[in-house]
């Protein structure tokens, strides 16, 4: 079974989210924070992250440059997931080794599952 991480902290969209995963087949974890994100992505070593930019504490940013630091988890894929559409953001998290940058409202959960898929086929 693969496995997703989602960091979010908005716990309506992770609940959403996690639906639609755990319906196609997937395991998901969830944290809130860069920190708890960290943690789970070491232990668990999902397939994939999904990542917000704007979370409590740091931001999604600061979770791609600590990840970078960390040999077991920095060739886990990144999806940034957000609301936050800023060209210097988005360039830093591909910079940082972001995956994908998408933004929440353009994609509904199903279009946002098949990009995933084709990314941890």
């Amino acid at each position: 079974m693969k496995k997703i991480l989602i960091i979010e902290d908005e716990k309506i969209l992770f609940e959403m989210y996690k639906f639609k995963f755990t319906k196609a087949g997937f395991k998901v974890f969830n944290s809130i924070d860069v920190d708890g994100g960290l943690k789970i992505a070491k232990e668990e070593h999902p397939d994939l992250i999904i990542l917000d930019i704007l979370l409590p504490k740091e931001s999604g940013i600061k979770f791609l440059e600590k990840r970078n630091s960390h040999e077991d988890i920095v060739n886990i894929p990144v999806v940034v997931l957000s609301n936050f559409d800023d060209n210097e953001t988005r360039d830093k998290a591909y910079s940082l080794g972001a995956t994908s940058y998408l933004i929440k409202s353009n994609f509904n959960p199903t279009e946002i599952l098949e990009k995933l898929q084709d990314i941890i086929k």
